[in-house]
């Protein structure tokens, strides 16, 4: 029996609404991870304007699949080129679909995440642009909670929540990660946005064995906590995230507030709301914070959690 073809419609469609919401800013365009679209299970797609960025988490791309984006492409005059980045574990290869010019991998540009704001990536060397675009609605709830407070920003990475606090009103942020080429180019953000006034501070650090430090540059009006999943060797999943919440609630001023983040579609939204409240069993409230609408998810349980921990 003949293979069935693909109807890859419901894919350009979601992808062009995307992109006329957000025509200006890097977005997510399609979350095919969350499983909300049958057939494309394997399929992110990311627009850092001018360029499509295809994350295929297989190691091929189907031809309907490709004949679509190629018709997308022709009818899209704002697309320069769309970029495919196969992503079967362990292999990772990046090449251009089609292009209006040449075109040469990697890219390193800046892009906007919001009117005011922008960010260094890269497309094509790494798994990791350098920004995590299912993240917009935690950036909005940061910028909306921070004016006035003292921030410590845990596992921070290319410390774009930082950016959000201070454009927000922050006196300061503490950025911590243990990766010395993301603070770098940290440093670089803060610098293109004219940030870089004092009010952040970066800190190459182990986290895990640096709570006594970050204690002592607390306490803290918000923390931001958002680790990887797991880390071989250095972070090995929910017991050592459950030491640095005890730790981080430790940290607070008094009225203080922690903003929790878990990418595990293995614990549901249910587990990791009941775990916070073992752990804070003092707090006086946990609001969940709800995606933005370009991140879809057949089971909200399972997509990214973010959670609001407040304390009196």
């Amino acid at each position: 029996m003949p293979e069935q073809k693909v109807d890859t419609s419901i894919l350009l469609t979601e992808i062009s609404a995307n992109l006329l919401r957000c025509s200006d800013y890097a977005s997510r365009v399609f979350h095919g991870r969350g499983h909300k679209f049958p057939d494309f299970e394997k399929l992110n797609i990311e627009w850092y304007p001018p360029y499509l960025f295809v994350q295929n988490f297989d190691d091929t791309l189907s031809p309907e699949v490709s004949d679509g984006l190629k018709e997308l492409f022709d009818s899209e005059p704002t697309i320069e080129a769309i970029l495919i980045q196969n992503r079967e574990w362990p292999e990772l290869t990046t090449k251009v679909l089609c292009e209006k010019s040449p075109t040469e991998l990697p890219i390193s540009q800046w892009s906007k995440l919001n009117d005011k704001l922008s960010c260094q990536v890269t497309l094509g060397k790494n798994r990791n642009t350098g920004v995590f675009l299912d993240m917009r609605a935690g950036w909005d709830w940061v910028q909306e909670n921070a004016s006035n407070k003292k921030v410590l920003n845990l596992f921070s990475y290319t410390s774009i929540f930082s950016l959000f606090a201070l454009d927000g009103g922050a006196n300061s942020v503490i950025n911590m990660d243990m990766a010395a080429g993301v603070l770098k180019t940290a440093q670089k953000n803060h610098q293109k946005n004219d940030l870089s006034d004092g009010k952040a501070a970066f800190y190459k650090r182990d986290i895990l064995k640096s709570a006594q430090q970050f204690s002592k540059i607390g306490p803290y009006d918000l923390i931001i906590i958002d680790p990887p999943p797991y880390q071989k060797k250095s972070f090995r999943g929910w017991q050592d995230y459950e030491k640095l919440l005890l730790r981080c609630e430790k940290s607070l001023y008094p009225g203080g507030q922690i903003l929790t983040c878990l990418n595990n579609p293995q614990i549901t939204q249910q587990e990791f709301m009941g775990s916070l409240k073992t752990i804070f069993p003092k707090a006086v409230s946990f609001t969940i914070i709800q995606t933005s609408e370009e991140i879809k998810e057949a089971d909200q349980n399972k997509g990214l959690k973010l959670v609001s921990v407040c304390f009196s």
